[in-house]
């Protein structure tokens, strides 16, 4: 690497501490530096951060959205998943290749705009979706998409293909998003009013045989009523856990790690039945 990229890529370190548990604000500022995670800019990092370079290199290998190849400044990531194939996808992407003149997968000679598939990106109900950069645009259609390779030569700036503001906090100065939520009826679980550690009181507040009955009326299926019933049986733990209850840090199989108030609400029912607290 030449000198200057190598003070770019110490500078985006010691911005973040030299602190390898940042490692995904330090590669992705590095590709938004560089266009791309090189294997020696793999090298630097982990040497500014004191690190093993597998330690790197697992997280630039392992999300889609990093690369070791370089990529135009701009990257419109067309999603191709079934529902947007349904929604004529296809055309979309002929449009993209008509209008760049290259194929998904390449950048333009002049380096600036990359065209790639991607999986599903959250928009199928809004389909054929894609993201440009970090913007997403939605209802594409063949004239659309020609539409946005004309204002993204005039300027190289994805944010100003929003037209239309979404609903919500879509709208929001901070987002100005095209996406629309989407939601057609507020249920008790969407937009319903919220108060903080309500249901948490509400299972204190039970006995322990309240608690069994819930979890077999619940109708919970196999994995999920054993470790409810285990639990009852368990003798009262120290603080903040019940002994024989597996790993401290997960609750029914998903990690919940590093977040105290996650862990006290995932254990409620667990925990009541032996009075932990």
């Amino acid at each position: 690497m030449s000198q200057d990229s190598d003070t770019a890529i110490k500078t985006i370190c010691k911005h973040y501490g030299n602190d390898a548990g940042r490692m995904m604000d330090i590669v992705l500022a590095v590709q938004e530096k560089f266009g791309c995670v090189s294997s020696a800019a793999m090298d630097m990092i982990a040497r500014a951060v004191g690190t093993k370079r597998v330690e790197v290199e697992s997280v630039v290998s392992f999300y889609a959205f990093l690369s070791t190849e370089q990529k135009g400044k701009v990257v419109i990531r067309l999603c191709h998943d079934v529902i947007d194939c349904m929604r004529g996808c296809d055309r979309v992407a002929e449009a993209f290749r008509e209008e760049l003149g290259i194929d998904v997968g390449d950048t333009t000679p002049d380096g600036l705009i990359t065209l790639e598939y991607a999986p599903c990106i959250g928009m199928c109900d809004q389909a054929p979706a894609a993201l440009v950069n970090e913007t997403v645009v939605t209802h594409l259609s063949s004239d659309a998409a020609r539409e946005i390779v004309r204002k993204l030569r005039q300027r190289l700036a994805p944010h100003q293909l929003v037209e239309h503001l979404g609903d919500g906090n879509n709208a929001h100065p901070l987002v100005q998003s095209m996406v629309v939520n989407n939601i057609r009826k507020a249920g008790p679980v969407v937009l319903a009013e919220l108060t903080p550690g309500q249901a948490l009181a509400k299972a204190l507040a039970m006995t322990p045989a309240e608690v069994i009955r819930d979890v077999k009326t619940a109708r919970l299926r196999e994995g999920g009523r054993r470790a409810a019933l285990r639990a009852v049986q368990c003798r009262r733990g120290g603080a903040g856990h019940v002994q024989g209850s597996g790993d401290p840090d997960r609750v029914s199989g998903r990690g919940v790690r590093g977040d105290d108030d996650l862990r006290l609400r995932g254990r409620r029912r667990h925990g009541h039945p032996v009075s932990a607290r």
